[in-house]
């Protein structure tokens, strides 16, 4: 038995020739009420189902790829179905849930990618790999995207801006363009992140570098742009902002707190006073500072690849007269 079979035997995806999302009521409690709950039908088990049958018909050619987001996937396929079934959810975020199930069959299970239904991707503006695709700037936040397409440009490094917690569909494709850039993934990688200093951003930070091994992306160096010692002292003081720590937060913020002592910031004491713990926004640092700082720790980086730089430079170059030319003749 093939492992992928097994996998799917086991999260009790079957196939159907009938079109699922097209079946009445009836049809959709006999094959999916089996583990069901608070609903006529297991509302996840029913979601895998439609997930594969829709993925099988396009890479099978018998349906063209789903050029949408994901949240049109949603009202297309699940949610109507959903409602014929009487299992549409008032309190539940079932989109949240139809999410949960991508990223089991995609990351956990390993036995689709989100490609192969066609999705677009609403980060795509947000990203660009350029001369150096290992050597990465990303933020945490949106706000940064014209500083880092300052920093990209200027350096030719690649540089992602995630707007959060990162989805693994937009990582998948961030490393589809690393490999189209014909660059060997097994190699090293450099990353310098702009993410707050506090649990929250470096819960986004992990997930970030999770996403990009499960991707293949495993040999990294990180660079945290955003910490005590990139401020004074009186700085600190000044920017900092207290961490709530309500008992749900109190394991978290300890295996935070654990995580960053191992960097040996110098000025982290300042960012402690008993069991009081404090953040720093990454806005609290200009983006002269982060400029200063990229220069010192990432150009060094960059200068060992220099024939890369050149290569890169000659094919713009090459482009611009390609376009040049073709202009004048148009």
């Amino acid at each position: 038995m093939q492992p992928s079979f097994r996998k799917r035997r086991d999260a009790g995806i079957r196939e159907f020739k009938e079109l699922i999302h097209d079946q009445p009521k009836e049809w959709l409690i006999k094959n999916f009420s089996q583990g069901a709950q608070k609903y006529p039908v297991n509302v996840a088990l029913l979601m895998r189902n439609i997930i594969w049958q829709v993925r099988s018909r396009i890479l099978k050619g018998e349906k063209p790829p789903l050029r949408e987001l994901i949240r049109t996937f949603w009202y297309m396929y699940i949610k109507p179905t959903l409602a014929r079934a009487n299992s549409l959810a008032k309190e539940t975020d079932q989109y949240a849930q139809l999410i949960d199930q991508f990223v089991f069959m995609v990351k956990e299970l390993k036995i689709m990618r989100y490609n192969d239904i066609g999705f677009r991707d609403d980060n795509e503006t947000q990203r660009k790999v350029r001369a150096f695709p290992n050597v990465i700037l990303f933020s945490e936040k949106l706000g940064f995207q014209g500083f880092l397409t300052e920093m990209g440009e200027t350096y030719k490094v690649t540089t992602i801006a995630l707007g959060g917690q990162p989805s693994v569909l937009n990582i998948e494709y961030f490393v589809d363009d690393i490999k189209q850039a014909d660059f060997n993934i097994q190699r090293s990688f450099y990353l310098f992140g702009i993410v707050d200093f506090d649990p929250s951003g470096w819960i986004i930070r992990d997930a970030f570098l999770n996403n990009l091994a499960s991707y293949g992306i495993k040999h990294v160096k990180v660079f945290d742009l955003i910490n005590p010692d990139i401020l004074t002292p009186t700085e600190i003081l000044m920017s900092r902002f207290p961490i709530p720590n309500p008992p749900q937060m109190r394991t978290k913020n300890r295996n935070w707190l654990n995580e960053v002592k191992k960097q040996h910031y110098i000025n982290l004491k300042y960012l402690i006073e008993g069991e009081k713990l404090y953040g720093l926004e990454a806005e609290a640092v200009s983006t002269k500072r982060l400029t200063d700082k990229l220069k010192e720790v990432m150009v060094p980086i960059i200068g060992k690849d220099e024939e890369l730089l050149k290569i890169y430079e000659l094919e713009q170059l090459d482009q611009a007269i390609v376009d040049l030319i073709n202009h004048l003749i148009t």
